[in-house]
């Protein structure tokens, strides 16, 4: 491999396209170079960055060397999170350094470097200087995103303050000159205009700085001829227009003429699926408007466009609100078009007279979840460390199988130092034994019991590292995969296990329905895992004690499903409905709602 060519930390050219924003290879490379230039020994390096709101970014030094040379190294240090050293497997004293670049808990990217040969002494130096090079690329990220950010926050400071001046006033005319008054200050306009459409025209409802105007001056007609020529383009028209801009702008243009304004932009404001005014603005020809402008204009368009035309239906007379509403809707029930206003009076109509005669079942219906008729928890022996565990909640086990297995390391050690104790107690004993010392005897004998007690302690210890199955069926609860080397605690449940055929069926009934429920009915279960198929139910327990939840009063009811349920899991969800009885159809649908009307007569009558 040829050797790399010599850097500068000074280097000018480096240093200048660094001080651009972190948003082209070339500046990232710029970057790399400079961090190779710091870290001794350096062979190759690379870096990756991948923003959500950007082009996935990389650069490799020396530039001619391939782009995944590290891309091992990246992605282990990426998928990781944390700092990853490896040492060459092929080449003594050859290292590979890689940090990840961090934002807002995620990794977003990282650096790598090769370095070698070198002393392992001073890899802790070139992963010092990594590191800290890795954390200025990231507060530079964190710079451009909190600029960009704040860009953000002072367009929709300006529309909320443009938003303030609007609620403020009452009465459509002084709110739409307020906001006018407040865009020509807040934009730099020399005037702003506000218009609203009545009977498919565009009319001026406000300029700012001026309390009165006349309907009929000619800034006020060619005004409103600009609006109109924006709303029936439906988009924001600008004079002059942008090149290549097709849109036909003649009635800004004559404004333009008319009143010597260089600068024109008007943007419609639309309301659902109309468009109910403009705004236009007028600028000196030397200041055009700036992308942010219309940006700001256009959030604002879309918020004002409800307040004022909210405003100008609320400042008709009461008279004519009720007039319009009723001619509106008499018109579209008997009137042409209008089909579906037709349909439904009649379907309501026609509705009345068949639900009032119409009887089906009336079905209690109630929130349901599936649980085991047992369930058995597997709780830890002794204060420990997880070394594996391969179950996990839904997992279907036999018994003994392996749902966890504690570390069991400082127990075989445990075990080693009791029967090292014990072969040097008997070897005393013998030794006494000898010399017929029958004192040293004894309390040789009593000490290797105690080890021996020991170890048989330590061998129950290592039994139960081992957490199995106490039965065949399915984990109900209990995921610890992602948990391996986690401290547990002694009596801590790690998981809970349900038999796989033996299941009840735990119903909230609301307290108005309760009464009507009793033991033997029978009903039907439907679980949000399996939508299609149903299950039929019995009811075998009522719980007479209510519980409190979601603001709703419920009381516990268990069923027990008949027939084979070999579907059935515990912690499934779902709805059941228990039959009650025939009924009215009419009566079972407000029901509800007659209860509570007499309920709230009684409470506040007399």
């Amino acid at each position: 491999m040829s050797s790399p060519p010599p850097v500068s930390f000074t280097d000018k050219d480096a240093w200048s396209a660094l001080d651009r924003t972190v948003d082209s290879n070339a500046s990232l490379a710029s970057w790399l170079t400079l961090q190779c230039a710091q870290t001794t020994a350096v062979r190759d390096a690379a870096v990756a960055l991948d923003l959500a709101d950007r082009e996935p970014l990389a650069a490799v030094w020396p530039p001619d060397r391939p782009g995944d040379l590290l891309g091992d190294t990246l992605r282990a240090a990426r998928e990781r999170g944390m700092g990853v050293l490896a040492e060459e497997p092929a080449e003594v004293g050859v290292y590979r350094i890689a940090f990840p670049i961090v934002l807002d808990g995620r990794a977003v990217g990282a650096a790598a470097v090769r370095l070698g040969p070198i002393g392992a002494e001073r890899v802790q130096g070139a992963m010092r200087s990594l590191q800290w090079g890795v954390a200025v690329l990231r507060e530079r990220l964190l710079a451009e995103r909190l600029t960009a950010v704040t860009g953000r926050e002072s367009i929709e400071r300006g529309v909320l303050e443009s938003l303030a001046a609007a609620l403020e006033p009452d009465g459509l005319e002084p709110t739409a000159r307020a906001v006018a008054t407040d865009l020509a200050h807040r934009l730099d306009c020399e005037r702003v205009g506000i218009g609203l459409t009545r009977k498919e025209r565009c009319e001026v409802v406000a300029i700012s700085h001026s309390a009165n105007f006349g309907r009929d001056m000619n800034l006020v007609r060619l005004m409103a001829e600009a609006m109109d020529e924006a709303i029936d383009q439906h988009s924001a028209i600008a004079h002059p227009p942008p090149r290549g801009d097709r849109r036909a702008s003649r009635a800004h243009r004559a404004l333009a003429q008319a009143h010597g304004s260089g600068r024109i932009l008007t943007v419609p404001l639309h309301v659902r699926d109309r468009f109910v005014g403009a705004i236009t603005l007028e600028r000196g020809p030397d200041r055009p408007f700036a992308p942010e402008d219309l940006a700001t204009l256009d959030l604002l368009a879309s918020s004002l466009a409800p307040i004022l035309e909210e405003k100008r239906l609320n400042a008709r007379p009461l008279p004519e609100k009720i007039v319009d509403f009723g001619r509106a809707e008499i018109t579209r029930l008997i009137g042409p078009r209008y089909a579906t206003r037709k349909l439904i009076a009649g379907a309501v109509v026609l509705s009345a007279v068949v639900f009032t005669l119409w009887t089906d079942v009336w079905r209690v219906t109630a929130d349901a979840v599936v649980e085991g008729r047992e369930q058995r928890a597997v709780v830890v022996a002794f204060n420990g460390f997880l070394r594996e565990a391969p179950a996990r909640a839904g997992d279907v086990v036999e018994k003994g199988a392996l749902l966890a297995a504690l570390d069991d390391r400082d127990l075989v050690l445990e075990r080693l130092k009791w029967t090292t104790e014990r072969q040097r107690r008997a070897f005393e004993y013998e030794k006494a034994l000898g010399e017929r010392n029958r004192t040293d005897q004894r309390i040789t004998a009593n000490q290797i019991e105690q080890s021996e007690a020991q170890i048989r302690l330590v061998d129950e210890q290592l039994s139960r590292a081992r957490l199995v199955a106490p039965f065949d069926g399915v984990v109900v609860s209990g995921d610890h995969s992602q948990a391996i080397g986690a401290a547990v605690q002694r009596g801590q449940t790690l998981f809970e296990i349900a038999p796989v055929d033996g299941h009840r069926v735990i119903l909230d009934v609301e307290e108005s329905e309760i009464a009507d429920l009793h033991e033997g009915q029978t009903g039907e279960l439907v679980l949000a895992a399996l939508p299609g198929e149903t299950f039929s139910v019995e009811v075998v327990r009522l719980t007479p004690v209510a519980h409190a939840q979601e603001g709703r009063n419920l009381f516990r009811v268990e069923a027990r499903p008949t027939g084979a349920t070999p579907q059935l899991r515990p912690g499934m969800r779902g709805a059941a409905k228990i039959a009650v009885e025939r009924r009215r159809v009419l009566w079972i649908w407000t029901h509800g709602l007659t209860n509570w009307v007499r309920l709230s007569l009684w409470r506040w009558g007399s």
